[in-house]
């Protein structure tokens, strides 16, 4: 590599790190409630990344669901989620900058007796 890029890299990495040092990570939570009659639930996960817990409530008549993000650099937005027929198909509440941290984790609260499949796999009930 010639050193004039080699400068460049440096000074842009040096730039993030100042961006970034000052910023504290930052929590967010956000809940939909879907209507559901069904007896199976089908999520659709389009991000591995994020994973989800899935339970049961007795007093609950649709789809709860939470997603709660830990941020930094970067904003969390309303996550692209829709309940269309059995199928819950949940997008990332991460926008797409290149510079920053975010992560998620989704919520389902299911109806007693509903189960539930996770791209496909029989979700893990406590």
């Amino acid at each position: 590599m010639n050193s004039s890029f080699k400068a460049g890299m440096a000074a842009t990495l040096m730039a993030t790190a100042v961006a970034l040092s000052g910023c504290a990570p930052t929590s967010g939570q956000r809940t939909e409630t879907f209507d559901f009659t069904g007896t199976r639930l089908d999520i659709v996960n389009y991000n591995a990344n994020m994973p989800i817990d899935a339970s049961e409530q007795a007093d609950i008549a649709g789809v709860v669901v939470t997603v709660q993000t830990k941020t930094m650099g970067k904003n969390a937005s309303t996550p692209d989620w829709s309940l269309e027929g059995t199928s819950l198909n949940l997008g990332t509440p991460c926008d797409g900058g290149m510079v920053g941290y975010c992560e998620g984790r989704y919520s389902v609260e299911v109806p007693l007796g509903t189960a539930v499949y996770v791209n496909g796999t029989p979700a893990t009930m406590p």
